[in-house]
């Protein structure tokens, strides 16, 4: 007879956990979707039915009803913006505090995350003074310097974790065959930490795509991103929940997209040099 294994204690709650979690993830994500496709007296019944007749008129009022090709345009100019000036910026920040051996560079290292855990309706004030006193209000400018604001310490201290995991001879071997200590970075180094990068990319992405506190204070109707859209379906009296839904599907499914494409990068980014640095 082949033997049986025992079912151990500690899995079957670790089981319990992972399928309590992919509900609790899954499942409010799966009814917006579901809703999106509902004509309103079904998305008003009392038990919420999967067998209905769909529709897309929630989709076309999301784009006729409402300016949801802007907000879209919108966010996306800003994500990809702020993004961009986070790497660029946290690479080579990052890149000078581990390589030129400054004595402070731990502290600053440490003084980057506290920022990072200080609550962010507390930094909204000073930003948003700034940001209105040099004329950037109601701009896409200023939702954008606020987002790196915001994403700028973490990605410099999960870049100096995989900069610090590269070999040192890595980088004098490329300045020994002739390279500059530029010319090794680009060349050497950069590739070596493309996870870190991936993983700063879709994580700044991903929070400057879904962001609404200072995207709602620092925009005005012209500049509006898509939370600040979405938001702005719920009436005073009524919510389009039809249209909200809608609007919601859309906006989530490119950072859906892109966390797919770039899961392998995002994995190791995440695990490698903040646990290793």
């Amino acid at each position: 007879m082949r033997a049986t294994r025992k079912v151990r204690p500690a899995s079957v709650v670790k089981w319990i956990i992972l399928v309590v979690f992919l509900i609790w993830t899954v499942v409010p994500i799966a009814l917006v979707v579901i809703n999106s496709f509902k004509v309103p007296k079904d998305i008003f019944t009392k038990a919420p039915t999967l067998i209905f007749q769909p529709t897309i008129q929630n989709y076309v009022n999301a784009f006729t009803k409402s300016d949801f090709g802007s907000y879209f345009l919108n966010s996306t100019i800003v994500a990809l913006s702020s993004t961009v000036i986070v790497i660029l910026i946290g690479t080579f920040a990052a890149y000078g505090l581990t390589s030129f051996q400054l004595r402070a560079a731990n502290g600053i290292a440490n003084g980057f995350l506290v920022g990072k855990l200080v609550p962010v309706i507390a930094l909204l004030l000073p930003l948003f003074v700034i940001i209105n006193a040099i004329g950037l209000r109601g701009t896409l400018a200023g939702p954008a310097i606020a987002h790196v604001a915001l994403n700028l310490p973490f990605a410099v201290w999960l870049l100096m974790g995989f900069i610090r995991d590269v070999p040192q001879e890595l980088e004098q071997a490329a300045m020994i065959d002739g390279c500059t200590k530029m010319q090794a970075f680009w060349r050497v180094l950069l590739p070596v930490i493309l996870p870190g990068v991936a993983a700063v990319f879709i994580l700044s992405m991903q929070y400057s795509w879904n962001e609404l506190l200072f995207s709602l204070q620092l925009t005005t109707i012209g500049t509006y991103t898509l939370p600040v859209g979405i938001a702005s379906f719920v009436g005073a009296v009524s919510v389009d929940w039809g249209t909200s839904s809608a609007a919601a599907t859309l906006t989530m499914a490119p950072m859906i997209v892109l966390g797919f494409f770039v899961q392998k990068y995002l994995a190791e980014g995440t695990t490698g040099g903040a646990v290793k640095g």
